[in-house]
C-alpha cells in the first residue's frame, strides 16, 4: 500500500504537461501572432461568421450550419465565401428545425464537424472574427476545437452586437433620444434601422452577410471620418464609448 501509495504521490508532484494541440491550430496560432497590435482597420482582413444551433448550450447542443464572408479594407468580398453543413452526433430538436429549417434528414450526409473545423480554420487564415452575439457562435467553435484539436481558436472577435449598442448610446445621448431600452438590437431590426440589405434571418450564409453590411456601417459611423485601429474598436465594444 505504501509503494501505491509513493508513486501516486510521485505522479502528482509531476509538471502537467499539455498535450500538443493539433498540427492545423498550430498553424493557425502561427499565422495569427503576424498581426500588428496597432493596425488600421483598413490594412486587415476580417471573417464575418454566424453559426446555426440546436440550442444554447455548447455542452448539450451542437452546431448544424456554419457560414463566413471576408473583408479587406472594409470591403466585402462576395466571391470569398465559407458555407457548410454539419452532421451532428445527438437528435436535431424539432423546436430548433422550426428556426433554421434543418433537420436530422437534411444533415444525414452533411459532413462532421471536425472536418468542418479545419476547413473554417484554412478559410479564416490572419483575420479577425467578427459575429452578432459573437460570444455564443464561438463557445460552439472553441468547445469544438477544446474536443478535437486540444486548445481554442487564436483569432480575436467583434461583436457587431456591442459595437451596435456602442453606436446607438453615443448617438442618442448626442441627439437627445430614448434610452437604450427601447432599441431593438437583434440582426434584422438593426439592418432595418440603417437601411442596410435585409436577408432571410436564421439561415447562417444569410445573417454572415446581414452582420458583414453592418460591421462596415458601424465601423465607419464610430470612426466619424478617422481611420480606427482594432484596439479603438475593442474599447467601443467594451465601454460603448470611444
Amino acid at each position: 500500500m505504501s509503494r501505491l501509495l509513493s508513486g501516486l504521490l510521485d505522479r502528482l508532484r509531476r509538471p502537467f504537461v499539455r498535450p500538443p494541440v493539433h498540427p492545423a491550430l498550430a498553424a493557425h496560432r502561427a499565422v495569427q501572432a503576424g498581426r500588428k497590435a496597432g493596425a488600421f482597420l483598413g490594412d486587415l482582413e476580417f471573417v464575418v461568421l454566424d453559426t446555426e444551433l440546436t440550442g444554447f448550450d455548447p455542452k448539450r447542443d451542437a452546431i448544424v450550419s456554419v457560414a463566413a464572408v471576408r473583408l479587406r479594407g472594409l470591403s466585402i468580398m462576395a466571391g470569398e465565401t465559407f458555407a457548410a453543413l454539419t452532421r451532428p452526433q445527438r437528435d436535431v430538436p424539432r423546436q430548433s428545425s422550426l428556426v433554421h429549417g434543418l433537420t436530422a434528414s437534411t444533415l444525414s450526409q452533411a459532413a462532421d464537424l471536425e472536418a468542418v473545423l479545419l476547413r473554417l480554420l484554412d478559410f479564416i487564415g490572419p483575420a479577425v472574427i467578427v459575429g452578432h452575439h459573437v460570444d455564443l457562435d464561438m463557445g460552439f467553435l472553441n468547445a469544438a476545437s477544446r474536443r478535437y484539436f486540444g486548445d481554442e481558436l487564436a483569432a480575436p472577435c467583434i461583436d457587431t452586437l456591442r459595437l451596435a449598442m456602442a453606436y446607438e448610446e453615443k448617438r442618442l445621448s448626442l441627439e437627445g433620444g430614448a434610452g437604450l431600452e427601447h432599441a431593438a438590437f437583434d440582426l434584422p431590426s438593426l439592418c432595418r434601422r440603417y437601411g442596410l440589405p435585409e436577408f432571410a434571418a436564421h439561415d447562417a450564409r444569410h445573417d454572415a452577410l446581414a452582420a458583414a453590411y453592418l460591421f462596415v456601417y458601424l465601423a465607419k459611423k464610430l470612426g466619424q471620418g478617422r481611420a480606427l485601429t482594432l484596439p479603438d474598436l475593442w474599447r467601443a465594444g467594451r465601454h460603448w464609448w470611444m
